[in-house]
């Protein structure tokens, strides 16, 4: 029988991240649901804390290319997707909405909208930031590197803060800003310093 006869066709064909609104702001809803549908297939009970829950509040970083933005986020920085949260259009000229962890953070990253929620890359704004993206790392000084050796742009070389943090700031491709940092008490204990 081929797919035109076929009553299941058009179901098939369906897929929900074209069925939902486009300004879908909760991967949860996906990552919860995905939890509950593989633990009764396997006949198991959803562990509670395995259940996203998302932050009170994350933002949201405009790109005109997305999709090198999450490459590089990940590669360059260490941040991991939540895959079964991305809203993707499939194609590589449809754009894509993605929500990326860090330790207990979430930033979501999506293509520059400019109609309805009138956000830009500052790629678009000859390089203004209206933000400075806060990250709290575990070893600033492995991070640094990392980010050196994936090519990141150090706009702030790494040093101590008076304020009592190691910290470098750093940007991306479309020049969001970074700011990474770790408390220098921190710092001495991993390095077996009194």
């Amino acid at each position: 029988m081929s797919d035109e006869h076929d009553p299941l066709h058009d179901i098939r064909e369906l897929r929900p991240d074209l069925l939902q609104p486009g300004d879908v702001v909760d991967p949860g809803v996906l990552v919860n649901e995905r939890s509950r549908l593989m633990s009764s297939i396997e006949g198991t009970t959803t562990d509670p804390d395995s259940l996203w829950h998302a932050p009170s509040i994350y933002p949201r970083l405009s790109y005109d290319d997305e999709r090198a933005a999450l490459e590089f986020l990940t590669r360059a920085f260490g941040f991991v997707e939540r895959r079964e949260a991305r809203m993707d259009g499939g194609k590589p000229e449809e754009s894509i909405l993605a929500w990326l962890d860090f330790g207990d953070g979430v930033v979501m990253i999506g293509r520059t909208e400019t109609e309805v929620h009138m956000i830009h890359s500052p790629a678009d704004t000859g390089g203004k930031n209206t933000a400075m993206l806060m990250v709290h790392v575990d070893d600033i000084d492995a991070h640094y590197e990392r980010a050196i050796a994936e090519g990141a742009q150090i706009v702030m070389e790494i040093n101590d803060a008076f304020y009592g943090n190691r910290r470098y700031e750093a940007l991306d491709p479309e020049g969001h800003r970074w700011h990474f940092h770790e408390s220098l008490e921190h710092v001495k204990a991993r390095r077996g310093e009194a």
